[in-house]
């Protein structure tokens, strides 16, 4: 499961929901991990690291965008 979530989390540059299964992936397998004493910790860590990663650069993308919008739609209403 931890490679599986690193898979995704990586697939996420291209697939943006794609990070929200790796980090719900990565939980469940460090989970599963911690109980069974298996290996792969750091596998779920990097797809834990990556996904949140890309979350957040994607908000601050919408956050950042949604500006530019605002301040675009500010400008032409005060231009007229």
């Amino acid at each position: 499961m931890a490679i599986a979530a690193f898979a995704l989390s990586v697939l996420a540059v291209f697939v943006m929901p794609a990070a929200l299964a790796g980090v719900v992936c990565g939980h469940l397998a460090r989970h599963q991990i911690r109980r069974r004493g298996e290996r792969g910790d750091s596998w779920a860590l990097a797809a834990l690291i990556i996904g949140y990663l890309l979350i957040g650069l994607t908000a601050a993308g919408f956050v950042l965008f949604g500006g530019f919008v605002a301040t675009f739609f500010g400008i032409m209403a005060g231009a007229g």
